[in-house]
């Protein structure tokens, strides 16, 4: 990350900071998903010839691969990087997952872990909602937006960039950026997001790319433990302590944890029965989100029918949830 702006300049009434990083995915939209978008810390940036000799060497010295276009030469050690297990557990997990680096996200992503700098964001918990629920909020991120602005009046936005629904955009409260599933385990419940975007925190200003993982699993009672976890990759210890200040993570991790709860609190009160909020709010008047609020509403009383959940005014148009979205492979 380099700083965009003179890093020693002031100016009387504006004390914000601009900073860049080089290219590499932030956190899940709408929900714990809007969340997603508060880990862009990274500014896309060409290439230079040590980060593809660190990548080379990346790959080799942790996963015995010489990828396309790296000689033996490229594959050298560099200096001031140990390749430790704890350097090489994110090469390995992404293999595990099925990242492949004769892809293009695939390359992109291993050219960013292989980086001598690392943050991660992370935060961990349980949601009151079976996985079912939890599958059919990522998949229609536009309905899960509108979902928490009705009950959290927030004025989030979030639109698909494809039929497959594999590309998303979002924006709100100083946060914007584009996002695409890169691969999703058939069971939808482990998914890795790679993206782009911005977002203030501080003072600070700060644009470009990160990786988010976001995995589920459904618990006894029928809740989903989550872990969601934000990865970039300054280019300098100097930006690394920058993005570890302890005052900067914890305002990164205290929205996305507030994300988590609208997700729920959102979810919960539309199934307690409290109709109010999405009845007045103007994108559930359309007929795709009257649409959506049917489904959903099926498919809770489907999967929670101890909750009580009050049926649907009788105007909603009955359809079935919508298809899911597609999948590729990943442990």
């Amino acid at each position: 990350m380099r700083p965009a702006t003179n890093p020693c300049a002031r100016a009387e009434k504006n004390t914000s900071r601009t900073a860049a990083m080089p290219y590499t995915v932030t956190c899940p939209a709408g929900s714990i998903f809007m969340a997603v978008f508060i880990a862009l810390m990274l500014a896309p940036a060409q290439a230079s010839a040590s980060d593809h000799v660190t990548y080379c060497a990346g790959m080799y010295h942790c996963l015995q691969e010489i990828p396309h276009g790296c000689s033996e030469q490229d594959c050298l050690p560099q200096k001031n990087i140990s390749y430790s297990d704890d350097y090489c557990s994110m090469f390995k997990e992404l293999q595990s997952r099925g990242l492949q680096s004769t892809t293009i996200p695939g390359r992109q992503i291993y050219l960013q872990v292989s980086g001598r700098h690392r943050v991660e964001y992370r935060i961990e918990g349980t949601l009151p909602l079976p996985a079912d629920v939890m599958r059919y909020l990522m998949n229609n991120l536009p309905f899960a937006t509108q979902l928490v602005n009705a009950y959290q009046e927030t004025d989030y936005k979030t639109a698909y960039l494809d039929k497959s629904k594999r590309s998303f955009r979002g924006s709100g409260e100083r946060i914007s950026g584009t996002f695409t599933r890169v691969l999703q385990n058939a069971g939808q419940t482990r998914s890795l997001y790679s993206g782009s975007g911005s977002v203030e925190i501080l003072v600070w200003k700060l644009r470009g790319t990160s990786v988010i993982i976001f995995d589920f699993d459904e618990t006894a009672g029928r809740h989903c433990a989550y872990s969601l976890r934000c990865l970039v990759f300054p280019d300098s210890a100097i930006v690394k302590s920058i993005l570890n200040f302890s005052l900067f993570r914890s305002s990164i991790i205290g929205l996305l944890e507030r994300m988590s709860r609208a997700v729920r609190n959102a979810a919960m009160a539309f199934h307690r029965g409290e109709r109010a909020p999405v009845a007045n709010h103007p994108w559930f008047k359309t007929a795709e989100g009257r649409r959506q609020l049917e489904a959903f509403d099926e498919l809770l009383q489907r999967t929670m029918p101890d909750a009580g959940s009050a049926h649907l005014p009788a105007e909603a148009a009955s359809q079935a949830p919508a298809d899911p979205a597609q999948t590729s492979p990943q442990s």
